[in-house]
């Protein structure tokens, strides 16, 4: 039987770029354990590109969750953009069903991680830095 699920996976330095492709359901979840088998210590960041998802059920969300929480728990960024109208759709009745009183904190929170924030909090991050080391060097930066 030919699946109607499959993971493209490329490697660019320290960063694994997925592309699942097909439908997210139950059958699913050994292309996504493959997936990690590309995953070796000199990886830090797991892009997973959402734009050929077409169908995502309950099964396969949580099947998709669980791989993020592996890799957060290896200590591994997980990013996911680029989503259907469908999967997002399954994302927003999930976060429905379980209001969470914080933003960021919902259900779908870490699968809905864009590298867009990535970057606005690393720019942050470095905007501080740069502060710091004006301060350091008696030059303080207004702004």
């Amino acid at each position: 039987m030919e699946r109607d699920f499959r993971i493209v996976t490329r490697r660019f330095g320290p960063t694994v770029h997925l592309a699942p492709d097909g439908e997210l359901d139950l059958d699913s979840r050994p292309v996504l354990e493959e997936a990690l088998t590309v995953l070796d210590e000199n990886v830090v960041v797991v892009v997973c590109d959402m734009t050929r998802l077409r169908f995502l059920d309950v099964t396969g969300m949580h099947a998709l969750h669980d791989l993020a929480l592996r890799l957060h728990d290896r200590g591994l960024a997980f990013f996911a953009a680029g989503w259907q109208a469908q999967p997002q759709r399954l994302l927003d009745i999930i976060d429905g069903l379980y209001p969470s009183p914080e933003a960021g904190s919902e259900p779908t929170a870490m699968l809905r991680r864009c590298l867009r924030d990535a970057a606005a909090s690393q720019r942050a991050a470095g905007t501080e830095a740069a502060r710091a080391n004006a301060m350091v060097h008696g030059t303080p930066h207004a702004g």
